[in-house]
Formats: structure tokens, sequence, C-alpha cells
């Protein structure tokens, strides 16, 4: 998305915060060079090739920007927010990347325009296989707190309280 928008001056970084489903392979992290290694290890697993910066220990970004696992946030160049998801969906990045295109083409053709809040509830495709592919390569650990976690939902407990469990 970032090289097919690349003239019209879209960037794209990426912000390790912690590891979302720890386990003895790739643990909490302890240290931030422990941190740091497992964000190369990312890097080259995934494949990802935009700029990843490194959130400190303490979890800093990753709090002021929401706390969620796999977010999206989308800032033009006055870094105000133009879009948020609390869920990184590539069909809707795409989607909210036209739309606020289509904005800067009506302003430039003249028309006067107002700006309002929107919300869409989303719908992603998740791969079953690939997610847990990666709980396993985090280490079983991973594999049984999300097991657990499941359960505790399925009982209709909250989320907050299920990582509250889990962590400690």
């Amino acid at each position: 998305m970032v090289e097919e928008n690349a003239e019209r001056g879209v960037q794209s970084v990426f912000i390790y915060v912690r590891e979302a489903h720890p386990g003895e392979h790739y643990p909490a992290h302890s240290s931030f060079e422990q941190k740091m290694q497992h964000a190369r290890d990312f890097r080259e697993r995934v494949g990802v090739t935009r700029p990843i910066l490194v959130d400190d220990l303490a979890g800093t970004t990753h709090r002021a920007f929401g706390t969620l696992p796999n977010m999206t946030y989308m800032l033009n160049a006055a870094h105000t927010v133009l879009f948020r998801a609390n869920w990184t969906d590539p069909v809707t990045i795409q989607f909210a990347l036209d739309y606020h295109f289509g904005v800067q083409d009506r302003r430039r053709s003249g028309l006067r325009q107002n700006p309002f809040y929107a919300e869409l509830h989303g719908f992603r495709w998740v791969d079953d296989n690939a997610f847990f592919d990666g709980l396993e390569l985090a280490g079983q650990q991973s594999v049984d707190d999300f097991h657990r976690a499941r359960e505790m939902w399925s009982r209709g407990e909250h989320l907050g309280t299920i990582w509250n469990k889990l962590l400690s």
C-alpha cells in the first residue's frame, strides 16, 4: 500500500510494543536488548520492510495509543488522526486512504468541506492456522494461555479481566 501510494506522501511505520502472546520461546520482555532482538526476529520472520520503531519497556507509546495489540492509526502531515482502527486490516486501511485522497482532491478542486466524525464497524479475515502457528512459535505457554483466555471469554468474562488473570 505504501509503495502504491508513495507519490501521495504515504509513509508507514510499525511500532513494536510487546509480545501479544508471550511464551517460553518469546517471553514478555525483561530487557530492552531482548525486546530489540524480538523485534528483529519478527521483522525477519514476517518480512516487514517498513521501519520498525521499538517502544520502551514501560510501554509508554503502547499506552498512549490504546494498549491493543494490532492497532492502526493514519495521521496527516499536521499529525491529526484521520483514521484509527483497533485492528490492522489492509482492506479497511485502503478504504480510509482512498476516502482521504478523495477529500484532498475535492479540496484542490475548490469544494468547501467541513470535517465530521464517523465510525465504521469493520470485519477482518481471520487465518486461524497462521494465528496458531504464531502461538506455537512463541511456545506451549502461549498456546495454553490463549486457550484459557478463550474459555474465560466464552463464560462472558471481560477482556480486561482475562488479561489481568493471565498476567498475574
